[in-house]
């Protein structure tokens, strides 16, 4: 907290950041690169324990996560993440190819829900949308 009360972790100050959970390297640095390339600070994780340790020194602003990960799966990061920062509002976008994605994302309650393959644009849409930025 700074001098005058405000939680500093909040927002990050130099950009957007963006936190992306999935355990396929390859997919985690295609969808790093296609949110960079729209500005945007991204980091990557491949579990959900990973992302909670990340999340105690840097609150994203939006987070991008799978539903079958390792270690912890994506359902029990969101609700851990929730009962951990009750205060933040951050939007999640669940991306799975789960057939049971739209039912984990109605049970947890996530902004967006997309499958996968997913396209390209309609992620940095959701993005921009979450984010309230324009396109570059």
């Amino acid at each position: 907290m700074d001098s005058s009360g405000n939680d500093e972790r909040q927002r990050p100050p130099d950009g957007n950041a963006v936190l992306v959970i999935d355990d396929d390297p390859d997919l985690r640095l295609i969808i790093q690169k296609l949110i960079e390339g729209d500005g945007h600070r991204v980091h990557t994780v491949s579990d959900g324990a990973a992302a909670l340790e990340f999340c105690a020194s840097d609150v994203p602003q939006l987070i991008i996560a799978d539903l079958m990960l390792p270690k912890m799966d994506g359902e029990e990061f969101l609700r851990r993440f929730k009962n951990q920062f009750p205060d933040q509002d951050v939007p999640v976008i669940l991306v799975s190819a789960s057939a049971i994605r739209q039912e984990v994302a109605k049970r947890t309650n996530v902004a967006a829900s997309l499958p996968k393959p997913f396209d390209g644009d309609e992620l940095l849409e959701l993005v921009r949308k979450y984010l309230g930025t324009a396109p570059r």
